[in-house]
């Protein structure tokens, strides 16, 4: 078994989802062939821990804490760039570029490095989101929704009013719209139960131009078996013919709500789910040999 060390600038009991996802993965024995050595919060602690010796790999889980490395290191190193990681400075940059690998999250984040880097996605716990194992209540939508009509969440802060107008009324008339960015909806979804209930039972999530409601909405949407439509199309007819057929089979199924994708739900366990990412640390981390 190979030993791996996390380090981070976060102090204990602040860490964020990033760090807690990769300490999870090796906890619980996700990363084949490798577990956590140790958690170090500063260069000081690192050093003293490499003394001990038997460590194979040091990951530096958030940009901060790449500063640990000295420049003259004896071991591989990796780093993790995460979607809601802060804004990098210069420093940052240069710091993150002394590593071998930088691990990113979404390849737009690569843009901002100069280093080597990986797109390792996201990672998400599918079960969570499942309707098959985590069913949330449709009461959870109480105070804003109408089982009589289409549930139907709009996931960004684009124009609600421009969309619809581009629908057939006999649609619209039947739609019940939530706008996940909207005033009447931020106090209700608040809550990750709420949210994950909009999604196991709207008909569909539309997705427009503007900023997402979350930077892996879409992600979450698959693993609550909910499909997912792209307005952005530029021929609109795309999208509208889409959504007059997910009406169509909404009205034949006698308006009563969907049966979850299935398949989406089990795709996005393989490529992004708890061991899908804890097999992709340890593909990264097993292409490093420790230095001489």
């Amino acid at each position: 078994m190979k030993r791996v060390i996390l380090a981070t600038s976060e102090p204990e009991g602040q860490e964020s989802y990033g760090h807690l996802t990769i300490a999870d993965a090796l906890n619980r024995a996700r990363v084949p062939f490798w577990t956590k050595a140790a958690t170090v919060r500063s260069s000081t602690e690192l050093d003293a821990v490499l003394a001990i010796g038997g460590i194979d790999m040091v990951h530096f889980v958030d940009p901060q804490s790449a500063s640990f490395a000295r420049i003259d290191r004896q071991y591989p190193a990796v780093g993790s760039l995460f979607i809601e990681s802060p804004t990098l400075s210069s420093r940052m940059i240069d710091e993150l570029d002394l590593l071998d690998l930088v691990l990113v999250e979404s390849e737009e984040l690569s843009s901002r490095l100069k280093s080597e880097t990986l797109e390792i996605g996201s990672c998400i716990d599918v079960d969570a989101f499942s309707p098959e194992t985590s069913p949330k209540s449709r009461e959870y939508l109480e105070s804003i929704d109408d089982e009589s009509k289409m549930l139907v969440a709009l996931g960004t802060d684009s124009d609600l009013e421009g969309l619809i107008a581009e629908l057939d009324s006999e649609i619209t008339v039947d739609c019940n719209f939530v706008a996940m960015f909207s005033t009447d909806t931020s106090n209700l979804l608040d809550e990750p139960d709420r949210i994950i209930s909009l999604l196991q039972h709207s008909e569909v999530l539309l997705l427009a131009e503007g900023n997402p409601y979350h930077p892996n909405l879409i992600l979450h949407a698959s693993a609550s078996g909910c499909p997912t439509l792209d307005c952005n199309s530029e021929d609109p007819r795309e999208w509208l013919e889409q959504i007059t057929i997910i009406h169509g089979d909404w009205i034949r199924a006698g308006k009563v709500p969907r049966f979850p994708d299935e398949k989406a739900i089990e795709n996005t366990r393989k490529t992004n789910g708890l061991r899908a990412y804890g097999q992709s640390l340890a593909d990264v981390y097993s292409k490093f040999q420790i230095y001489n």
